[in-house]
């Protein structure tokens, strides 16, 4: 939701307050409560739900909360500046470090606390009915949205469905099927009340195919798990076919070029079915002073966490000494090391077709240009090293390589040529610090070249949708033809590159496109990797599946030593445990806390 509303300070600290009322509940801490009378005015319903919307800036494109859920799996490793290392090795300090979940938890717990007043206290309001209704209705979808965050990651969850204003200090986990049933209820009324696009000028709240997808994928979600109904991958298929049926209906397309859904301007597009909003303007952005380092916690940085450390490559890298060849800029962006690619992976495995697919060109950055400082000009002199030198904006000063090189290109090749550290014969390998870098969300539009980035943070893209459906298909909720047509639709998409003959495309189609035999769960799985790398999503996928420790096995040697089936499951905040101190204890999940 494109968070351009202003609230009011009475408003904001009413929102907190309201929030404290949750905490009461789930972090046992008491708080003044706000009335309830406060919900059931028009300033409640919207400030209810625009705080809502900006509550999830905490997250996702947030430094921790990406390391969390990106680390620890098939597709990414750690960096050479990573934070929460055990994450990414599931090492025993996992088990002395689940408060890492806390701002998860508790923010989904305040947000939800914040709803259950809209709902229990918003029909009461007297303002237009139609705007009431859509109010009401973009609260059932969050309530469902902060409960699938939770009941995914944690298993069993408590379930709260009124307004919480006793303090209490009790508290239990709902089996997950009851919190899957209670997201399905939130999650159909939803569909049924939204519009069938979001509200023009508003960015991309709620509307009835973010409702439809989120709907499609708890059916997933729930068809993969101990609560699982018959009809849960039937279920799923169908409510994702719906939206495909009905793209136009929704203003949803894909875009011609894979890469174009990326692309700066492109966030509110017709390939994004939700984005987490973030905007220049200091008090309602949450953002820090231009130029000073990007220090607030809310603000997106997920321009920063996977760009390798370019600035560090001499000109006789390997060797000391030198020029550096390539400087920090904007373009470039800052260099976080926080997260990179697991190349024996990613390239051997999920990109291993990179001659008639666009999605491995169109995820990573392997090539930096010369530049002696910051805006070089195209054309002047640049670094000189032992083959010559380089030219600012034409010459390529780093190339990440995809292959080992032969010595006669390197000998011809003026800057410096890494290749992947997994293959024999690499003489200038990656390493932790220099690597392909994701691209997905670089932002050029920064003032300086150590600023956050204020662009929105895509999380729910129409792409996923045939990815949905595939999956349900897969396990019987179609056929595996049915499979197939929706992986082919991406697929063959991705075949698109520019510059490509008439005849190079036709034949890129004919190699991009499968048969119903070629369908299996890793197929699907490396597909999600093509389309998804990278947006928050691996974890989840491969607790989904029950795939986690196998391909953790397979392809993560720095986390194959240590991956359980327990860890499927992110450990409950010990924080929350410990502030239960009546009735039962608050169980944690297995293998976790001390």
């Amino acid at each position: 939701m494109k968070l351009n509303i202003k609230i009011s300070w009475l408003l904001m600290v009413a929102l907190l307050i309201a929030g404290e009322g949750c905490k009461k509940v789930l972090v046992e801490q008491p708080r003044a409560t706000i009335d309830p009378d406060y919900f059931r005015t028009p300033e409640g319903l919207e400030g209810g739900i625009t705080g809502i919307y900006s509550s999830f800036r905490s997250h996702w494109g947030t430094q921790i909360f990406t390391q969390l859920f990106n680390g620890g799996t098939d597709e990414m490793i750690r960096g050479g500046a990573a934070d929460v290392q055990h994450n990414f090795t599931y090492s025993s300090l996992m088990k002395s470090n689940t408060n890492d979940y806390s701002g998860l938890w508790n923010s989904m717990y305040i947000d939800i606390n914040t709803i259950n007043g809209v709902l229990q206290f918003g029909p009461d309001a007297q303002m237009d009915e139609d705007k009431k209704s859509q109010l009401l209705a973009q609260a059932k979808f969050l309530r469902a949205f902060c409960y699938f965050q939770l009941v995914t990651t944690f298993g069993d969850v408590p379930l709260h469905l009124t307004y919480n204003t006793e303090a209490v200090a009790a508290d239990s986990r709902t089996p997950i099927a009851g919190v899957y049933d209670a997201i399905i209820k939130d999650l159909q009324d939803a569909a049924a009340e939204l519009p069938n696009q979001p509200a023009s000028g508003l960015g991309k709240p709620a509307y009835k195919a973010t409702a439809l997808y989120l709907l499609a994928k708890t059916y997933l979600w729930r068809g993969w798990s101990a609560a699982a109904k018959g009809s849960d991958f039937t279920d799923a298929f169908n409510t994702a076919k719906s939206i495909i049926d009905n793209k136009s209906t929704y203003g949803l397309d894909l875009w011609p070029v894979f890469a174009q859904g990326f692309l700066e301007g492109n966030e509110y597009g017709r390939e994004t079915i939700m984005v987490i909003d973030h905007n220049k303007d200091l008090k309602f952005g949450e953002n820090s002073q231009t130029g000073t380092g990007a220090g607030n916690l809310k603000e997106n940085k997920s321009n920063f966490f996977f760009r390798p450390n370019y600035p560090t490559v001499n000109a006789n890298y390997p060797d000391a000494g030198g020029a550096y060849i390539c400087v920090r800029d904007v373009q470039n962006g800052r260099p976080w090391q926080r997260i990179r690619p697991n190349m024996r992976y990613v390239l051997n495995v999920a990109f291993a077709n990179r001659t008639t697919d666009s999605r491995y060109d169109g995820t990573f950055q392997t090539i930096w240009l010369s530049n002696s400082v910051p805006g070089s000009v195209k054309g002047t002199s640049g670094a000189a090293t032992p083959r010559g030198t380089l030219v600012n904006g034409i010459d390529t000063a780093i190339w990440m390589a995809d292959r080992v090189v032969t010595p006669a290109e390197r000998a011809a090749f003026r800057g410096i040529i890494f290749e992947p550290d997994y293959l024999p014969g690499a003489t200038v390998p990656y390493t932790s610090l220099l690597y392909p870098s994701l691209r997905k969300w670089d932002d050029s539009t920064r003032a300086d070249m150590n600023d956050y980035s204020d662009r929105p943070y895509i999380l729910f893209r129409f792409s996923e949708v045939y990815l949905i459906a595939a999956e349900a298909a897969l396990k019987g909720g179609g056929t595996l033809q049915q499979a197939a047509d929706m992986l082919n639709v991406l697929r063959i998409r991705a075949a698109l590159k520019p510059g490509q003959t008439p005849d190079q495309y036709a034949a890129a189609v004919a190699a991009q496109t499968i048969s119903p035999t070629e369908v299996t769960l890793d197929f699907i799985l490396d597909e999600r990797t093509r389309e998804l790398y990278g947006e928050c999503n691996r974890w989840y996928d491969l607790s989904r599946t029950k795939t986690l420790v196998a391909r953790v096995k397979q392809y993560n040697d720095e986390a194959a030593a240590n991956i359980l089936p327990q860890h499927m499951l992110r450990p409950i905040p010990q924080q929350q445990i410990d502030l239960v101190t009546e009735g039962p204890a608050f169980p944690q999940n297995p293998w976790y806390g001390n």
